[in-house]
Order: structure tokens, then sequence, then C-alpha cells
């Protein structure tokens, strides 16, 4: 009789092992999701920020700020020597220490600092020059743009320290407060006037606006050619025999090998030599002729998972060619549409190539090429690019969300049900 091991203790159990198996692919599929999602989260955060807070170190993901009153109040001498004092602006000393004939390090005394030192005194590293008062009286300035000035004043009526505060800062002190070192006196708010100024940009002669209504123009025709072509097509391919069709089709696929750049000079001088330079007419019309190899192809694969007995069902009911197809078959391939739909749009929306060879006036630009020209504009505005940049992307998330379940059914080319 042969020996057989069995296994025992914790993995003797199978269903045990396909639970664990399955808990340890859904943690990387979350931690690769994860990893995908942090640019998002991450552009989306800079939007919301003021420009001081983008490149702070160690970075903030949460765009809210604490303002503290935060200064030195003793201020240190970082050498050794002889004290020379001077005046500076806005009555403030300046201590210079000087060794050997050279000036060691300098110190400047604001006019409300209190000095502890004098002329030709002999001082060391480490020594107290002099001390700022570590409290004041709070003065709160509010300008005409919404912003806020927060500053401390001296006793004496002088400004020992001073904040500026974008719109929607909440403050937890009043005109008039006693403030010390240390207070939590405000928090700067997600700054979501971000995303108005950056819609209407006054360094451009176009708002979003303009661009916004180009690219739904365009998305929106080209989104319906591409489905009544290539689903015109795909019906041809999947459901009618005639000569040379399976070699038509191989054709037709092979387009998708075709790298764009080689066609892209011979169709610039067909649509100069039309006219529709400067025009959408280079963006809309060509989709109404076939709608693309791949949204063929994947809409005809959905046509031949149908079968044609329901064809013939509906011939002997008295429909026509036309009315199968609107009747019969749509409805059921409902997914290959939404999918070829979702790609349309993505693709459009998205598209900077094109409108930058065939659009020349700002008036016609799509979302995409107003981006650009607004990234050159506040190239080092990087909460107003990434707020920009965030509008754009809004509507490609929202449709694929909503088209999601659609969408997957598209790829995967699912059969018949029912």
């Amino acid at each position: 009789m042969a020996y057989t091991s069995k296994q025992t203790g914790f993995w003797a159990s199978k269903k045990r092992q396909e639970r664990i198996i399955s808990l340890i692919l859904f943690i990387i599929a979350w931690l690769g999701a994860c990893i995908f999602v942090v640019p998002l989260v991450w552009m989306i955060s800079t939007s919301l920020k003021t420009p001081t807070d983008i490149f702070t170190i160690p970075p903030k993901w949460i765009p809210i700020s604490k303002i503290i009153v935060n200064y030195d109040t003793k201020l240190i001498a970082k050498g050794s020597g002889i004290a020379k004092i001077s005046k500076g602006e806005e009555g403030a000393r300046i201590v210079d220490i000087i060794k050997e004939g050279k000036i060691v390090s300098s110190v400047v005394v604001p006019i409300v600092g209190e000095l502890y030192v004098k002329n030709k005194d002999v001082i060391k590293t480490g020594d107290l020059v002099a001390q700022i008062p570590s409290s004041g009286t709070a003065k709160i300035i509010k300008n005409p743009d919404g912003t806020s000035i927060i500053k401390i004043l001296s006793k004496s009526g002088y400004t020992i320290n001073e904040y500026n505060l974008p719109r929607g800062t909440k403050f937890y002190i009043k005109d008039g407060d006693t403030v010390r070192v240390g207070q939590h006196i405000a928090t700067i708010m997600p700054q979501w006037h971000n995303y108005v100024e950056a819609w209407a940009p006054k360094a451009l002669n176009e708002t979003f606006n303009t661009y916004l209504l180009n690219t739904i123009i365009i998305t929106a025709s080209a989104i319906i050619g591409v489905l009544l072509s290539s689903t015109f097509v795909a019906y041809g391919f999947a459901r009618f025999r005639f000569p040379l069709r399976d070699l038509l089709f191989l054709l037709m696929i092979s387009t998708m090998m075709i790298p764009v750049q080689v066609t892209m000079i011979p169709t610039f001088i067909l649509f100069k030599y039309l006219g529709w330079i400067d025009s959408f007419k280079p963006l809309i019309i060509p989709t109404f002729f076939g709608g693309g190899a791949f949204n063929i192809f994947l809409i005809r694969q959905f046509f031949m998972t149908i079968p044609y007995e329901l064809d013939d069902a509906a011939k002997i009911d008295g429909c026509n060619y036309f009315q199968i197809l609107y009747i019969i078959l749509l409805p059921l391939v409902k997914p290959a549409l939404i999918t070829v739909a979702i790609f349309g749009f993505v693709y459009n929306w998205n598209d900077f190539l094109n409108p930058l060879i065939y659009l020349n006036s700002s008036s016609k630009y799509t979302l995409a090429l107003g981006l650009q020209t607004f990234t050159t504009m506040y190239g080092s505005y990087y909460h107003l690019m990434m707020a920009a940049s965030t509008i754009v992307l809004l509507p490609v998330l929202i449709i694929f969300f909503l088209g999601q379940r659609y969408f997957i059914e598209g790829v995967a080319t699912s059969g018949l049900k029912g």
C-alpha cells in the first residue's frame, strides 16, 4: 500500500487557501489603484493651495494651513568680536560683529526690539544681542479683493510681525486682541477661488467658456458621426455576405497599423485644398466616414455573437434590414455602442494634435489647446495650472464612472444574454 502524505495544519483547508489568495490579490489590486490615483489626488490638492504652500517640505496633502504666531524673540550673536551699531531702514538697527577688521556676522534689530549691547562692546557667540516682544496687539486689515493682513503691533504702535492671508481665511482672533508667540490665530481654508481665477484668466483673450463650448460641439458631433458610421459598416461586415468581404475586413483592420504621422501631411493638404483649415470641419466630418477601424471591429464582434435566427424571424415578421438593425440588433449591442462612445468622448475631449494642426484662431480653440495656452502664460502659477487641469479632466472622470459597467462589458465583448 503506497504512502500518501496529507497536508495538515492551517493550510489543510482548500477553502481557507482560496480566501487567503483572494485577499492577497485584493490587497495588490488596491495598492496598484492607490499608486495610480496619487497624481490625481496631488493635482486636486495643489489646485486648492496658496502659492506658498505648494513647495513646502514635507509636502502637504490636505490644503489647510494653520497660521501660528512664530518669530524669534531673542536675537543671538553668531560670532565673537566687537559690536558696531549702525542705523538701517525704517528705524532698524544693524549690529555688526567685527573681528580683526572684518565683519564676522550681522544682526538686524527691528525698531520694536530692545538692544542689550552698546557700541564697542565685546560680544561672544551665543550672547543675547536684542529681544523682540513676545506679545502684541492684533490689527486685522481686510482688502477689497478679499485678502487680509494681520499685523501684530507693539505698545508704541510699531509692527512686530505681519501675515498676508488669502481669501477664505478663518480667523480665531478679533481686531485689538492680544496675541502671543505660539498662538493659533487663523486657518487658511481650501482656495476654491483658484478655479474661478483659472476659468477666466486675465492674460488670455478668451475664457474657458469659449474653449468648453468649442470642445462640446466637436466632441458631440464626432461621437454621433463615429456611432452612425461605425455601426453601419460593422453591420454590413457582420450580417451581409458579399464578394471579398473577409479580405476587405482584413484590409480595414490592417489600417490600425499605419501610424498617424504617415497620413498627417496628405490629410492636411487635402483639407487645405477643400478650404477647411481654421474650422471644425476636419475634426468632425471625417468621423461620418467609417468611424475608425477599432470601433468597427468592436461592434462587428458583438454583431457576430448574435444568432442569425433573430434576423430570419424579423424578416418573416416583415422587417427590412434597417428595422432589423434598429429594433433587434442595436439594443443587444448597447455595451459596445457605449464603449465606442466613451472612447470617442475621451479621444476628442483630450485631442491636442488635430486641433493644433487645423485651428488657428484662439476663438476656435478646444480645451486642450486652451490649457496649453494657459500653461504658457501661467507657467509659474502651479495652483492655477492644477485648477485648470482638474476642470478639463473632471468631465472625463464623470463619464467614465457613469459608463464603467457598460465599458467593462464592451471590452469583454460579451455575447447574447437571456
